[in-house]
């Protein structure tokens, strides 16, 4: 089991990336226990981000977490050149793999059947490892099993960020791709029933990036004997978490301010047309904080912070 963090975007008080706190940040996930880090993500605001700020961003990933550990989506990836081309300049900055987020490439105007001949297309020749990232925007595009085959089997793509939410169509999903084929759970609600049965590489989700040490404990101790109730209590912590960060605070906001609170250099500032956390929601940041602390303090957690 492994967890990989959707790496969130630190900005100076000019919305301008502030490379400083986002290397501490890479470094804060590496002692955490990180495989690897999405650095061009959703929980980056990948959208408000220009291609070379994503590139930058890629660059800097990969001098922390190695070429292996460093991925990065296809953020400007609406056609096949695009994607094509972002591809060469993401392997020259270092990245080891490019997710194509399925949403772009193709919107909800595209049918299945020419989404499939698009991401096909994409991977003919791709010098990089490809994987695929559901993203929840701009479209949500969720990939079928026999889509998902012929992606892994024909076209050699090599991951999936998923966001279903069931165990059975993950479970559906892993039974039809190849060995070796990693899933991630992006979508944690279910958390705790997706990994019990064994489709779900790893885990790679908002909580992950803002409470990383639950993610380590969580993959350290799966599978090793340790009790099934504190690992099934962890797992709804994080999915209860994640609907937090999503839902009731203005997500990526949330993140930012929670990471702040833990006492990471990082502003709780976004590009995106975010209103600033009114008290009330700083309250439900620091409550979940406090949250926090005592589930490490009750299961032994090291903290990296």
């Amino acid at each position: 089991m492994r967890f990989a963090v959707p790496v969130p975007t630190p900005l100076d008080a000019d919305l301008q990336l502030d490379l400083k706190a986002h290397r501490d940040l890479l470094g804060f996930y590496r002692r955490s226990g990180a495989t690897a880090v999405l650095a061009v993500a959703s929980t980056g605001e990948m959208l408000s981000l220009t291609w070379s700020e994503a590139l930058q961003l890629t660059r800097q990933a990969s001098e922390v977490f190695g070429s292996v550990g460093t991925w990065a989506s296809l953020s400007r990836g609406t056609s096949v050149a695009a994607c094509r081309m972002g591809i060469d300049q993401l392997a020259r900055a270092g990245a080891g793999m490019a997710l194509v987020v399925p949403g772009l490439l193709a919107d909800g105007e595209v049918s299945d059947a020419d989404a499939l001949r698009r991401l096909l297309s994409v991977a003919k020749g791709s010098n990089l490892p490809l994987g695929l990232y559901e993203a929840i925007a701009p479209f949500h595009r969720l990939l079928q099993p026999e889509m998902l085959q012929q992606l892994a089997q024909v076209g050699g793509y090599r991951l999936l960020k998923t966001t279903q939410v069931s165990a059975a169509a993950v479970q559906a999903m892993a039974a039809v791709v190849p060995s070796g084929f990693s899933i991630y759970e992006a979508n944690t609600a279910d958390l705790f029933a997706v990994l019990q049965t064994g489709a779900a590489t790893g885990v790679m989700d908002f909580c992950a990036a803002t409470f990383p040490e639950l993610l380590q404990y969580l993959c350290q101790h799966w599978g090793q004997g340790t009790e099934a109730s504190n690992l099934e209590r962890i797992c709804n912590w994080i999915a209860t978490t994640d609907a937090t960060l999503l839902t009731q605070l203005p997500f990526p906001l949330s993140v930012k301010v929670v990471l702040q609170l833990r006492g990471l250099p990082i502003l709780p500032l976004s590009r995106l047309n975010i209103n600033n956390l009114s008290k009330e929601q700083r309250t439900v940041a620091a409550d979940l904080f406090d949250q926090f602390n005592g589930l490490c303090k009750d299961l032994k957690i090291t903290l990296q912070l």
